[in-house]
């Protein structure tokens, strides 16, 4: 089960519908924004799902069966806020082992495999199996492979299958994806992400009630401003605590971080405000970052709010201000 975080109100309590795409079962399905072709059929496996939980094809899910039910697949194509494959990778990783049905699936290698994709020039995609010990299912299987700023990641379950022969149907899959050409510059090789050396440590945070328009537009503004910036090195990035279905923290160094929400390429930045460095206040500004590109500020902390607490106010749909594209909405009532 994929869980999904749709919009900006955080339904944490249960997974959303999704539209189906009109598509006949027969036929295949081209994502228009990349390119990527989805068939009717994928190594021998039937496709029996083709859906959307956006109103954009900004993620969609494609499932795939084998008549007999030997081996199934799930794949997802999403545009995620944190361009990065090893990110993605881990949330993916972290939701599969934590789930009771896989909690005895053991890895078949101590990392995930590097791989280029077909048509890459990098190994810019990982993958792993795992194999299951007792149990309805012999074997499961994740890949994350990049495509331009988008992601594919891919999942398969084996009832009688090993996770040997399940990496080969693994690929036999990635290899039956109509894959675009690639175009810019090649993928970075794609890195593991590892647990920090470090933890970092929060004082009690409190919401600033106050505001002027410059902290409160912060958290929309930054995902727009960095995204017209010139492409740079890509951030290394280390995993801060324990990782939970819900969410997992990422950071680069000890003043900002990262929430990735669940698996869906969704996540809450925490970073030094506009204001709070003119200032010198040391204050925080909160933003969300949806799949198709919308963010929303939360309200300025005047310290480094800790996971949890984020959690919360996400959760809350506490909302300042919605930044669509060039148009900011302001929430009134945050004005004061």
């Amino acid at each position: 089960m994929r869980w999904l975080i749709m919009g900006l109100a955080l339904a944490v309590a249960s997974p959303l519908a999704a539209r189906d795409l009109p598509v006949p079962a027969d036929k295949g399905w081209q994502h228009a924004q990349t390119g990527l072709v989805l068939t009717a059929q994928i190594d021998g496996m039937r496709r029996t799902a083709l859906t959307d939980a956006t109103a954009s094809e900004h993620d969609v899910m494609a499932q795939y069966q084998a008549a007999d039910g030997s081996v199934s697949a799930t794949i997802y194509l999403f545009h995620p806020a944190a361009d990065d494959v090893a990110l993605w990778f881990d949330r993916s990783r972290t939701t599969l082992e934590q789930r009771d049905l896989f909690r005895n699936a053991a890895p078949a290698s101590a990392d995930p495999v590097a791989f280029a994709a077909p048509g890459a020039s990098t190994p810019s995609a990982l993958r792993q199996v795992y194999g299951i010990a007792g149990g309805a299912i012999r074997s499961t299987a994740l890949a994350a492979i990049p495509v331009g700023d988008w992601i594919v990641v891919i999942r398969m379950t084996a009832p009688t299958l090993t996770a040997t022969q399940l990496d080969a149907r693994l690929q036999a899959v990635i290899g039956g994806i109509r894959w675009p050409k690639p175009e810019g510059m090649p993928a970075p090789a794609a890195v593991p992400i590892v647990a920090c050396t470090t933890a970092l440590h929060f004082a009690k945070a409190q919401p600033i009630t106050t505001l002027d328009i410059l902290s409160m537009l912060s958290g929309s503004i930054a995902a727009s401003a960095a995204k017209s910036e010139p492409a740079g090195p890509r951030p290394v990035w280390c995993r801060d605590g324990e990782p939970r279905v819900e969410y997992g923290v990422y950071r680069t160094d000890e003043r900002s971080y990262v929430m990735a929400l669940y698996d869906a390429g969704r996540t809450v930045s925490v970073f030094p405000s506009i204001m709070g460095q003119i200032e010198k206040s040391g204050s925080y500004a909160v933003s969300l970052t949806d799949v198709d590109g919308t963010t929303s500020a939360f309200p300025t902390f005047d310290h480094m709010p800790s996971p949890k607490q984020l959690w919360s106010l996400v959760g809350s749909g506490k909302r300042v201000a919605v930044s669509t594209g060039n148009r900011v909405t302001i929430d009134a009532n945050a004005v004061k």
